[in-house]
């Protein structure tokens, strides 16, 4: 071995060593994990029921689990959904209910907030036409979630579809008319 080569390698090695001893990104705890679970699930939960007959949800519910930017685009998206929902109605169409759980995929702590992905699994129950109980309606629905920190917790910044494209599940609004 020639003394550029064993100069090349003690480089090499020295550079793994350094960037291996980098400190790994902080993790969540089990208590912090399920607090951003629900705060999550929550959202979803308004957000899909936007198209259940007869809801709609204040601005003040939004600004729960939302940093104060992102409000007024969430209210602009549930009116979007509003206006699905009253579209299909004249059609024999009308969701009763819907219930959404979540699993996260992926949960990275910066230094601005969190970063997650997760798997929204949803159920939309339908109800009669013509007196015939229609079949309920499920999707499942992979996003990532940007967090920033609020005071001990956490509020969402953006809700956005990991993998965009169309169609969009029936409680999702394309991103790009937002």
């Amino acid at each position: 071995m020639t003394r550029q080569q064993r100069i090349t390698m003690v480089a090499v090695v020295a550079l793994l060593a350094v960037t291996s001893c980098a400190a790994p990104a902080p993790q969540p705890d089990a208590e912090a994990k399920a607090a951003v679970q629900a705060l999550i699930e929550r959202a979803i939960d308004r957000r899909n029921h936007q198209v259940v007959s007869g809801f709609s949800s204040a601005k003040e519910d939004i600004g729960k689990d939302f940093v104060p930017d992102a409000v007024d685009r969430i209210e602009l998206e549930y009116g979007q959904l509003h206006q699905r929902r009253d579209a299909i109605a004249p059609h024999g169409v009308l969701l009763t209910d819907s219930g959404s759980e979540i699993t996260i995929k992926k949960f990275t702590i910066t230094d601005a907030g969190a970063n997650i992905e997760i798997s929204e699994q949803t159920q939309l129950e339908h109800g009669p036409v013509n007196g015939v109980q229609g079949p309920s309606e499920g999707y499942v629905y992979d996003q990532k979630v940007e967090l920033a920190k609020s005071g001990e917790g956490w509020k969402i910044v953006s809700i956005s579809p990991l993998r965009p494209g169309k169609p969009y599940p029936t409680t999702i609004v394309d991103p790009d008319t937002l």
